[in-house]
């Protein structure tokens, strides 16, 4: 008995030893992972940024590769196209339009403006998705949540520059006439900013209706967002100019541009892959957290191809939107803190308390 015994306590001990290097393993893995989907994320923007790539087009190459792709999964596992429960399928519809529109206008703004730029507006997501949370899930707002919102919304605000906060023009005196001065943009830039403001809002709204499609599979989610695309570009080529493939024009893309094209629709998918498995072995909070780090990526990449240093209040503004994110990646450990960590009547420093004391001291 005694034998077994410290067998068993030998075994016990190894597994032990095991167990922490697997789970390093599996972090570094994940973070591994989530970097390079970001990577591969901000290479597609300016790929379309920079090659002036017809967006209807990667919409449409890409939404009939993830077809193909995802059906295929749905069939092989056994699963359906859409779940039976007439409220699921409801709400997997409506995200899939939702996500559709999201998608669009997100790639579409990169093409209207500068990459950082669109992806500040873009990454301001977790506002909206916040006060949908509050109004549709339930959720409760504190003072972290209110916090970082107003940081985003700062951010936001600082990256697009609003004219009636912002202005070039100097008074007859010499002074500032507005609040701020500020990079001058064209037209087209603003119709940028609309389109990244449209996905950041439907990219809110994506997030509260997955969370809304409790036990349906995310190849059927993904797959109904891709016809959903597909629909949608499908349409919108019939009314907008410039979409080749749809056209007696497709007789005449290169191959150049067609290697662009499946290289977009690939790229995006595998980083979808990457983000999906990171979700696996990390948590959410530490994916969208390293997600964040697209934006510096964006900013270094924008100043080495145009060999020209970011404007200020663009970099201050993304700053903010970094932060914000950051805290509200980290809220709950934020207010935990804040619990646990009180002032010592006795010694008159900070001092760490257990948390259960904490809550019993919070509630009394």
């Amino acid at each position: 008995e005694n034998e077994e015994e410290l067998n068993n306590n030998a075994d016990n001990i190894s597994e032990d030893s095991v167990t922490p290097w697997c789970n390093y393993k599996s972090i570094l893995i994940g973070v591994v992972l989530s970097m390079i989907s970001g990577a591969l994320f901000t290479a597609n923007n300016f790929v379309i940024n920079q090659f002036d790539v017809v967006v209807s087009d990667a919409v449409l190459v890409r939404c009939v590769i993830q077809i193909i792709i995802f059906t295929f999964i749905i069939l092989y596992s056994g699963d359906t196209i859409l779940p039976e429960n007439k409220k699921k399928k409801l709400f997997t519809v409506s995200q899939g339009v939702v996500g559709a529109i999201s998608f669009i206008t997100s790639l579409a703004s990169v093409s209207f403006m500068p990459v950082p730029d669109a992806l500040c507006i873009i990454f301001a997501c977790p506002v909206v998705t916040m006060v949908l949370s509050a109004a549709m899930l339930g959720d409760r707002l504190n003072s972290v949540k209110c916090f970082s919102r107003t940081m985003l919304l700062i951010g936001v605000a600082l990256v697009f520059q609003p004219a009636f906060l912002f202005s070039n023009q100097l008074s007859s005196e010499g002074s500032v006439s507005f609040l701020l001065t500020a990079t001058s943009h064209d037209g087209l830039y603003y119709v940028g900013v609309a389109l990244a403001g449209t996905a950041c809002l439907t990219g809110g709204l994506m997030d509260v209706l997955i969370a809304k499609c409790e036990g349906v599979s995310t190849p059927v989610l993904v797959n109904c967002a891709a016809v959903s695309g597909l629909i949608i570009i499908v349409s919108a080529c019939q009314v907008l100019q410039g979409c080749r493939v749809l056209s007696s024009d497709i007789a005449k893309i290169s191959w150049a541009d067609w290697i662009i094209l499946i290289g977009l629709a690939l790229s995006s998918l595998l980083a979808f892959t990457s983000m999906t498995l990171a979700l696996k072995l990390i948590s959410p909070n530490l994916v969208s957290s390293l997600r964040t780090l697209e934006l510096v990526l964006a900013y270094g990449v924008q100043a080495l191809m145009t060999g020209e240093s970011p404007d200020i209040c663009s970099c201050f503004g993304g700053g903010l939107i970094l932060s914000g994110v950051l805290v509200l990646t980290f809220q709950d450990k934020i207010s935990e803190l804040f619990l646990v960590v009180q002032v010592s009547p006795y010694v008159g420093f900070y001092q760490t308390i257990p948390a259960q004391y904490g809550y019993q001291r919070f509630g009394d």
